[in-house]
């Protein structure tokens, strides 16, 4: 079952007033979110979620968590983009050696 996201302004008020409750529509959020997944993706993402409840719960502050999250998107997207650097230029290495080789016959 999805649970349809409030607006802004409605999470603010929320936070305001009761900030254990939105603490909880949070959590819901992630779990719903995991067990969503497929099947096969779900153990990456309960790891990826305790990491991040891990981060959240060192930060001092609700700034600092952001930061921290922040930072660990950042390190994802920059370990992605070494690995895709990476399987191109062995996709092109493979590419030149089949081009050489035809060339040889």
């Amino acid at each position: 079952m999805s649970v349809t996201m409030p607006d802004f302004d409605t999470l603010v008020s929320l936070h305001q007033q009761d900030p254990e409750a939105l603490e909880m529509f949070r959590r819901h959020l992630l779990r719903e979110a995991v067990d969503s997944a497929p099947p096969e993706q779900r153990p990456a993402l309960e790891k990826l979620l305790e990491r991040i409840e891990a981060a959240r719960s060192s930060a001092a502050t609700p700034i600092e968590a952001a930061g921290i999250a922040f930072r660990m998107m950042r390190d994802s997207v920059n370990e992605l983009n070494a690995t895709w650097d990476h399987a191109m230029q062995e996709m092109a290495h493979l590419q030149t050696s089949l081009l050489i080789e035809r060339l040889r016959r």
